[in-house]
């Protein structure tokens, strides 16, 4: 019988078991159903109303993350830190329900910057009193006693009434974790006697049901008629208490039912262990079947599974043992899942409760059973003695302090790390920069070497095609000139050939040396554009005209364009020049028709000028002036913004293409 009473006891405590899947089929219609009337609601505290009603009337599975995570992130949207602040307090409850460590933890970090802000310390400090109790009931009772102990001198000096009742309330928890039973029920104690008309109700009643809880261990230790009725009458005293303010609650807000079933049945379960224990059966049937009437599918399965435990030692005292087996086959499986040790005492249970029917056979098989499951059962129960032992050192003080040590020590390091990395990426930063500028430098300098040398070879090449192409015109004149000196013997036809020999040489000299003058000095900046506006196509047209009516030109060029008139800003002297170049010639004796073609390109702003059959393009042409022509063109294009191109190999014969920006205010179609 005292393993049955002992299982039950743990059973209780036991607050973290898998869920027996109390789902509605029409969860997720009814949720999208009211997340619909929200999103029709204005983005201001309206809506934010209906999603804390939501968040209050719905802590329970399956409703309670998703309604406490949409306050918290609408509230973050519309920026309001009072709703912030709700939305992260129902959302840590939540997870305290489920005993998440991580997750409750990480909500009490966010609800600490937040009391900061609005300077209310109430919720911040009970979940973090509710960490405690997470801590108590991973068996990390050591942590556990510290943070309660931390919550309520903080509480104290934020003179919150609800972070005190909730530090002792958190503190006995632990403390009965410990099997510190005086020290448990004096920190309960202490939390009761704190409590105000304004503290919150929910605190007020969980103080109770520990209070209760505690009692009822200390008279389940006495035998029933000990005369001590001071401690049997107070488990009724809290329990009646207990009791008083649910039907208050729910008086005043009905809706809010299913909020505290879990704690309702708890209540009824608590007077059916009372009663039990003072051999009292049929109150114990009265509030067993009570509990049993507030089941429903928002009850934690922890307070379901003690019901039928409760039952199970029912039918125990009352001898009905068909009923109790059948009640251990339907627990078993949960608790098997959850507490190996609780099962192997619930399995040795079974057996005993089947050789008392009388049926050993059965017995001795559910016997074999548990052997079966020893290697599991006997590293639980390994586990469960090391933690105990671990427990029963007093050194709540000497953790402490190594705690404050650990986390300073902690935080130098960071610190260091922290300056260390800076300097690490200062001097980073500072080495590429460095890099950067040696490595242009030297990419200039290599470059400036490249072209020095180029320019060298350039230097050269051009003194020796100079030399060449000054010397074959003046060879030319000089011979014929002196030629001529010797009129005597010459007649008038050959005078006057001779003479014509000595003036297009002379003139192809001279343009020679002007060309290089005027490219040597455009090269060296001394010759300065004068800009201007000037009508692209009439100045072309103008050329044009003017070559045809001289009869010495061996270039006959025709224009096609559709442009009537473009303006462009240029240098008109040297545009002039430009196109001079490249519709006449003076030099070579063989006829040219030489096309030339306009058109505008658009998206650019720019003129595409081809010239096809040009002098200038001309591969057999001996002499250089064509290419210190082209360079002078190229300069004066390049100048303006445009490219200049010479292919002497182009399909449609020798050309010459150049591209000029227009003024697009000046733009005219024909």
């Amino acid at each position: 019988m005292k393993k049955i009473i002992t299982l039950v006891s743990c059973l209780i405590s036991f607050s973290c078991l898998f869920s027996r899947g109390w789902k509605g089929d029409d969860t997720i219609a009814f949720r999208d159903s009211l997340m619909r009337k929200v999103e029709h609601l204005p983005a201001d505290t309206s809506r934010l109303s209906v999603l804390l009603d939501a968040a209050y009337l719905h802590q329970n599975p399956p409703y309670n993350v998703f309604f406490a995570k949409c306050l918290y992130e609408e509230a973050r949207k519309q920026q309001n830190i009072y709703y912030e602040n709700l939305g992260a307090y129902y959302l840590a409850v939540c997870y305290d329900k489920k005993h998440d460590l991580d997750s409750i933890t990480l909500w009490g970090d966010e609800l600490q910057e937040l009391a900061s802000k609005i300077g209310k310390y109430d919720y911040y400090l009970e979940q973090k009193a509710a960490i405690s109790r997470v801590l108590a009931s991973k068996k990390m009772n050591e942590k556990a006693a510290f943070v309660a102990k931390e919550v309520l001198k903080e509480a104290q000096e934020r003179k919150s009434n609800n972070g005190i009742v909730a530090a002792y309330n958190s503190l006995g928890c632990t403390y009965a974790a410990f099997n510190r039973s005086d020290e448990a029920l004096a920190a309960l104690l202490k939390g009761y006697r704190a409590c105000k008309k304004t503290t919150k109700l929910s605190l007020r009643i969980d103080i109770l049901s520990r209070l209760s809880s505690r009692y009822a261990d200390i008279v389940s230790g006495l035998p029933s008629k000990d005369p001590d009725r001071v401690k049997r009458d107070s488990v009724l005293f809290y329990l009646e208490k207990m009791e008083g303010l649910l039907k208050e609650v729910l008086s005043k807000e009905p809706k809010t039912v299913n909020n505290w079933r879990d704690v309702m049945v708890d209540c009824q379960t608590r007077y059916v262990r009372y009663y039990m224990h003072h051999k009292d059966y049929s109150k114990t049937a009265e509030f067993l079947e009570k509990a049993k009437n507030l089941l429903t599918p928002e009850v934690d399965s922890v307070y379901w599974l003690n019901i039928q435990l409760m039952e199970l030692q029912y039918y125990a005292r009352t001898q009905e043992y068909d009923k109790g087996i059948a009640l251990i086959d339907q627990v078993a499986p949960f608790v098997e899942r959850g507490h190996i040790d609780v099962f192997e005492t619930l399995i040795f249970y079974k057996s005993l409760i089947l050789r008392d029917k009388g049926d050993w056979n059965e017995g001795i098989h559910t016997l074999k059973f548990l052997l079966h499951k020893q290697d599991s059962l006997s590293t639980a129960t390994t586990t469960s003695q090391l933690e105990q032992v671990k427990e029963n050192y007093q050194i709540n003080e000497l953790l402490m302090e190594k705690q404050k040590i650990t986390n300073l020590n902690y935080l130098r390091a960071i610190m260091i790390l922290g300056v260390l990395l800076v300097l690490l990426l200062l001097f980073y930063l500072y080495t590429g920069y460095l890099s950067k500028r040696i490595a242009l430098a030297e990419k200039e300098a290599i470059k400036a070497a490249e072209l020095s040398h180029a320019d060298n070879l350039a230097k050269e090449r051009l003194k020796l095609e100079i030399s060449h192409d000054i010397r074959t015109p003046l060879n030319a004149v000089v011979g014929f000139a002196e030629i001529l000196a010797d009129a005597d013997n010459l007649d008038e036809e050959s005078k006057s050939a001779y003479n014509k020999i000595v003036q297009e040489n002379a003139t192809q000299l001279l343009d020679y040396v002007n060309n290089i003058l005027e490219l040597s000095r455009l090269e060296s900046g001394k010759i300065k554009y004068v800009e201007g506006s000037c009508d692209f196509i009439g100045l072309f047209r103008a050329v044009i005209e003017e070559a045809d009516k001289n009869g010495q030109n061996c270039v006959h060029a025709e224009l096609h364009t559709d442009l009537e008139k473009q303006m462009v800003r240029t240098d008109q002297a040297r545009l002039l020049s430009l196109f001079e170049s490249l519709a006449v010639s003076t030099v070579d004796t063989e006829f040219y028709h030489s096309d030339i073609t306009v058109k505008r390109v658009e998206e650019k702003s720019l003129l595409l000028v081809t010239v096809v059959n040009t002098p200038l393009a001309k591969e057999r042409f001996e002499n250089k002036t064509a290419m210190i022509r082209n360079e002078i063109n190229a300069h004066f294009i390049h100048y303006f913004g445009g490219y200049y191109k010479v292919d002497e190999q182009a399909k449609q014969g020798p050309s010459v293409t150049f591209t000029y920006p227009y003024d697009v205010a000046g733009l005219h179609i024909h």
